[in-house]
């Protein structure tokens, strides 16, 4: 899949603010995350995934709207990765924000979450810069969380 060239993103300039890593302090140890692997995204509904990919459907070019919803969060993921330059851009499942442990929630469904990290040593290190994760801020309209999955078998915890 190839993107528009409109969709590459803008060059780096001899301006360099905002281009450290964000300072991103580390979810609380408890009970919930105890040797889990955590992700630092925006949870999203599957349906976010068909409408971005409608409305971008210019900067794809590729574009099929007939395709399956699994290949428009894999062509959104590519978009997202190109606007804001976040190359660490995942979609994930996970089951409980870390805010909110206690709430009950369906593993089935849970949360679809497009990450920009996760708490393994190497996803961490490549955390996004500011101004990635303010073009990301810009899209979803807030600010990214911690989330858990504990249903499957996510226990990378490398602290």
């Amino acid at each position: 899949m190839q993107l528009h060239p409109s969709s590459q993103p803008t060059p780096q300039t001899a301006n360099t603010a905002g281009l450290e890593q964000i300072t991103l302090p580390r979810p609380p140890r408890i009970p919930i995350t105890k040797d889990r692997r955590l992700y630092y995204g925006f949870d999203v509904a599957k349906q976010w995934f068909n409408d971005y990919y409608e409305q971008n459907s210019h900067r794809i070019r590729d574009y099929d709207p007939a395709a399956t919803t699994v290949w428009k969060m894999f062509a959104v993921t590519a978009l997202l990765i190109s606007i804001s330059g976040c190359k660490n851009i995942s979609v994930v499942h996970a089951t409980h924000k870390v805010t909110e442990p206690r709430t009950e929630c369906d593993p089935f469904s849970g949360y679809n979450l497009i990450t920009v990290c996760s708490t393994t040593s190497r996803s961490y290190h490549r955390r996004p810069n500011q101004r990635q994760l303010d073009r990301l801020r810009d899209i979803f309209g807030r600010d990214p969380e911690w989330f858990v999955n504990l249903s499957g078998d996510d226990s990378d915890y490398d602290a």
